[in-house]
């Protein structure tokens, strides 16, 4: 039986290719698990190569959509085929919640293989309100999500309070983050609330708008209570 994340993992997300093979030299990493961007991966790369590069902790697949914040505009056909290829590497899976109705052989694949399954939304704009949130929440939980994961931008600081109350009221393991500015500050304080995971990039550069360095994050929960 799959185990869901009781307390916040520090996920360490890579860039690309470079940085993942580095990574994967690593005895130690920063992290609880690594994630796997598969949208930033050269195209000419055979999913093989990739297969036979893994790090020294469980690995967090996402296969990113442009339209989600990805960098690849896939196809529907071989983003799947990519998906499922990858799939024996992956302890989670990450998946946009509006893509799940349609990607069913892939969520139905991770589920018999024991992968977790993060059901994400994420708005690069602005903060959804609460009640558009939790009923995504809902959506996600009902399709099988076993940890649902939203990413906002945070436009001032009252926005970091919905984030706050949704990991309040959330019926079941969820991450929460912001994206901004204030996206750091805001990571640590979902953390404290209740928020199962927090995103750092490995190497020199960030995947998303607020994020620290995997090393920070991690350094910084050892000094952070508890709510």
């Amino acid at each position: 039986m799959k185990s869901e994340p009781k307390q916040c993992k520090v996920v360490g997300s890579v860039p690309n290719w470079q940085t993942w093979c580095s990574v994967a030299e690593q005895a130690v990493l920063p992290c609880d698990w690594v994630e796997l961007r598969a949208d930033s991966l050269p195209a000419e790369l055979s999913l093989q190569q990739v297969l036979a590069t893994r790090p020294a902790a469980p690995v967090l697949l996402t296969v990113r959509h442009q339209s989600e914040g990805g960098l690849r505009a896939w196809m529907p056909q071989e983003r799947e085929h990519v998906a499922l290829q990858l799939l024996p590497m992956a302890t989670a899976l990450d998946w946009e919640i509006e893509q799940w109705e349609h990607s069913l052989p892939v969520i139905q694949a991770a589920k018999d293989a024991g992968v977790l399954l993060i059901a994400s939304h994420h708005n690069f704009e602005k903060t959804p309100s609460l009640a558009e949130l939790q009923q995504r929440e809902r959506e996600a939980r009902a399709a099988g999500a076993d940890v649902v994961k939203f990413a906002f931008r945070l436009n001032g600081a009252e926005d970091m309070m919905v984030g706050v109350e949704l990991l309040r009221q959330a019926s079941g393991p969820m991450a929460v983050m912001g994206m901004g500015p204030l996206g750091p500050v805001s990571r640590l304080l979902y953390a404290q609330h209740g928020s199962c995971l927090i995103y750092g990039f490995m190497g020199d550069a960030p995947t998303a708008p607020g994020q620290w360095s995997a090393e920070l994050f991690r350094q910084s929960l050892n000094h952070l209570p508890l709510l």
